[in-house]
């Protein structure tokens, strides 16, 4: 088994990959400046703080040496966490780094590797290039890197898609500034925003993760009658608290108008569920923990039912509702699951996520990656990691007897390329 997941693992670098989700140019920022823009990737700074039990007063950006010399004694502690495993293969791919972790002795030599490397304008392509990557979403707004043409523009499409505060009628009312009043108003500015989206900008997704919280602990698809949204929505332009009742009513409307308008335009819905912010302990990095409402995916049928033409993306951040995800996507036909997000990237909940895909979905149905990375390096670090995975469960299924040696291959070059480039079309611009 061994050597046929290596085989197999081999024949994975040989394929192109689409990366269907990223944050690229957060800040700014495109590649790794320094060994600390690295090491401060969240979920890596959460476990070195969990290690550390407590916060690290140095900041990674303003002082990283200071970060570094902080960091560096809880490097041990993390070795066997498979964010370790993606930094290391970052480390020793792209700059040539030897050690089993990042040491008092050997940091500062990663580190100028890593700043060798921060003013290169053909290193963001690179690295893309070196990862067989021809197609990233970004969100437009991030713009792109001088030379690129690899990019698929995306838009985060809350404010569209969950309207429950003020704040979302005036992004939607961003280029006049008129907000909606009426439902018929707010309908009409949702459609005009996804039409400039779609026509100025090339937009292709659109990023919808309405975040649950502890005042509303999550939301289910409930459209409401006419009198019930009309109130709801004078409700909130008067600046008065919505009830759970009338919050889940006016993102229904909303939702059902922005995807009727994404499918007019052809702009996939990529919607995240699975995590809840949670930042009591570790407040200086994002922590947020696991998150799974069993009413969510339930009442999304009914969703996806009434809007035929428009596609849907599936994210999620926990392994309890991969099944019931497969089972829409299997009966849906306009649904997708996509990758691993956050705390569902790991071996283990990658490896049950992608079986179930395999044994129950056309390859036509699943996208094997994406990486939410928010620089170059952390996109190819997180796609070392699908390949194991990836390899793992073709090589068991093919252990099995469920599919042949010559399906593997053409199995993941569907799930990692062929799929997400037929969704996300138009791939460059």
């Amino acid at each position: 088994m061994a050597e046929l997941r290596q085989r197999i693992r081999q024949q994975l670098d040989e394929l192109p990959v689409v990366d269907v989700h990223t944050h690229l140019g957060t800040g700014g920022l495109w590649q790794a400046r320094h060994l600390a823009d690295l090491v401060s990737y969240h979920w890596v700074h959460v476990e070195l703080a969990r290690a550390a039990g407590g916060r690290f007063s140095a900041n990674p950006h303003d002082d990283p040496e200071g970060f570094m010399a902080q960091t560096i004694p809880h490097f041990a502690a993390i070795r066997n966490t498979v964010n370790h495993y993606a930094l290391i293969g970052i480390l020793r791919d792209l700059y040539g780094f030897q050690g089993r972790t990042l040491t008092a002795d050997n940091w500062r030599a990663a580190d100028e590797a890593v700043r060798a490397h921060a003013s290169d304008p053909t290193w963001f392509d690179a690295v893309l290039h070196k990862a067989g990557i021809e197609g990233v979403a970004v969100c437009f707004r991030q713009g792109r890197p001088t030379g690129s043409a690899r990019f698929v523009p995306y838009e985060n499409g809350e404010y569209l898609y969950a309207v429950d505060s003020v704040e979302c009628l005036r992004q939607i009312a961003e280029q006049d500034g008129l907000i909606p009043r009426t439902p018929g108003e707010l309908e009409e500015r949702i459609s005009e925003r996804i039409a400039r989206l779609a026509g100025e900008h090339r937009v292709r997704a659109l990023h919808v993760c309405p975040y649950p919280s502890d005042e509303y602990p999550g939301w289910s698809y409930e459209p409401g009658d006419a009198r019930e949204l009309g109130a709801a929505l004078a409700r909130l332009l008067d600046g008065r608290r919505l009830s759970p009742r009338e919050r889940r009513v006016l993102i229904s409307f909303s939702a059902d108008a922005t995807a009727r308008a994404a499918g007019c335009h052809g702009a996939v819905i990529q919607m995240f569920h699975g995590s809840i912010a949670h930042t009591r302990m570790l407040a200086h990095v994002v922590s947020n923990i696991s998150y799974w409402d069993p009413q969510f995916l339930q009442s999304h049928a009914a969703f996806f039912a009434a809007h035929p033409d428009t596609v849907f993306d599936i994210f999620l951040g926990t392994r309890l509702p991969s099944h019931e995800a497969v089972l829409l996507s299997r009966v849906y036909y306009n649904v997708l699951v996509s990758g691993a997000w956050w705390h569902a990237f790991t071996p283990t909940t990658m490896a049950t996520m992608f079986r179930d895909r395999l044994e129950m979905l056309p390859n036509t149905a699943w996208n094997a990656f994406f990486s939410d990375g928010y620089l170059v390096e952390w996109v190819y670090g997180k796609l070392l990691v699908t390949k194991n995975v990836l390899a793992r469960v073709l090589a068991e299924m093919q252990a099995e007897g469920y599919i042949t040696e010559d399906d593997t291959v053409s199995i993941a070059r569907q799930v990692l390329y062929d799929t997400p480039r037929r969704v996300y079309e138009h791939l460059a611009y």
